[in-house]
């Protein structure tokens, strides 16, 4: 890994530490490519998960959402939601000069949708500066 990855994924470590403390409903913040490669993956139990998986879970959402998005909205994916019994997980679409990326977060039912979203959209605003 060269320097430049390394220092990108400890800054992005730290973001998503800072996301985690500030709201502990959240799980699991993940970042890859949409081609299905972990950038760099945080949670508060990282044995529950594994990055590569995660990453191509991601990436897969992703190919979906913006086939159907393009298909009957006409318009490129930008958010999806998976609700379940035990919380919710997000999905947002990251863009720049540099590369495409998935955004996943994660979060327990302890927090409900609209704070999520919230969450969700000032983090991926940080993110796509980190990233530019």
């Amino acid at each position: 890994m060269n320097n430049v990855a390394s220092t990108l994924e400890q800054e992005l470590n730290v973001l998503f530490s800072s996301y985690m403390d500030i709201e502990t409903a959240i799980e699991l913040i993940a970042l890859s490519t949409t081609d299905g490669f972990s950038v760099c993956a945080r949670a508060r139990d990282m044995r529950n998960y594994e990055s590569d998986k995660i990453a191509a879970a991601a990436s897969t959402l992703y190919s979906v959402s913006n086939a159907v998005a393009k298909q009957i909205l006409t318009s490129e994916f930008e958010t999806a939601f998976v609700e379940t019994n035990r919380g919710n997980m997000a999905f947002v679409s990251l863009s720049n000069s540099k590369g495409d990326y998935v955004l996943a977060v994660s979060a327990s039912g302890a927090i409900n949708i609209a704070k999520l979203r919230l969450r969700i959209k000032n983090l991926a605003a940080e993110l796509s500066a980190k990233l530019a």
